[in-house]
């Protein structure tokens, strides 16, 4: 799923990933094996998180591997920007509103695309204020359903309105596991009314405030 964007971007010197709430890195050196070994093309990784001990855990192993072109830095993803021009922004299986953090990073960092992984939803679900839908929502197991689908479309919605092609996948069979939703989005445009115009109206539909929205400026 990731090899179309990597296609796009083959013509470049180098390929510069971000790892965002990278931990210990699994996704960043499959991917560093892939760009380096089998494409035989030059490439760049910074990973990020704010844990020191995952970061020095990420460290040694880039150190065991012979991969000297890692860097892991403990960063808060709030506030973070790198130095360098980023071509992918990668997070997979942050938790919660680590997602909208990477998200905000990647728009901030004005990647040329990212693909992030969302993983364990709950900032919306005590946020969503009643409305015409109650009765459909008055059981916890439904309105929690609901928090997951408006938490991720609402992401893809906000994406798009800052001038990208989203699209959403299930990368891997829900029978391995059920957290198999994939964002994946390419910088298309500076912006698209169309698409913030549709986000803000669903927003205030569902009277939510979605975290990522406040790390983007």
């Amino acid at each position: 799923v990731v090899i179309p964007i990597l296609d796009k971007l083959k013509d470049r010197e180098s390929i510069t990933i971000l790892d965002s709430a990278c931990g210990k890195s699994y996704l960043t050196f499959v991917l560093n094996y892939y760009i380096k070994d089998v494409m035989k093309k030059k490439c760049y990784f910074i990973g990020v998180d704010y844990k020191k001990d995952v970061i020095t855990s990420s460290e040694e192993r880039a150190k065991r591997l012979g991969y000297k072109n890692m860097k892991f830095i403990e960063e808060d993803l709030r506030s973070y920007i790198p130095d360098e021009p980023i071509d992918m922004v990668i997070s997979l299986h942050g938790c919660d509103i680590a997602t909208d953090y990477a998200i905000a990073l990647a728009i901030r960092a004005k990647a040329e695309s990212m693909i992030v992984v969302p993983c364990c939803h709950k900032e919306l679900k005590d946020q969503i204020k009643d409305n015409p839908i109650n009765p459909l929502i008055k059981h916890g197991i439904f309105k929690a359903r609901l928090s997951d689908f408006l938490t991720d479309s609402l992401r893809a919605l906000f994406i798009e309105s800052q001038g990208y092609e989203v699209t959403p996948i299930e990368y891997v069979s829900p029978l391995d596991t059920p957290k198999n939703l994939m964002i994946r989005a390419v910088k298309a445009s500076d912006f698209n009314k169309t698409a913030h115009d549709e986000y803000i109206a669903i927003k205030s539909m569902f009277g939510v405030k979605p975290t990522m929205e406040k790390y983007v400026y």
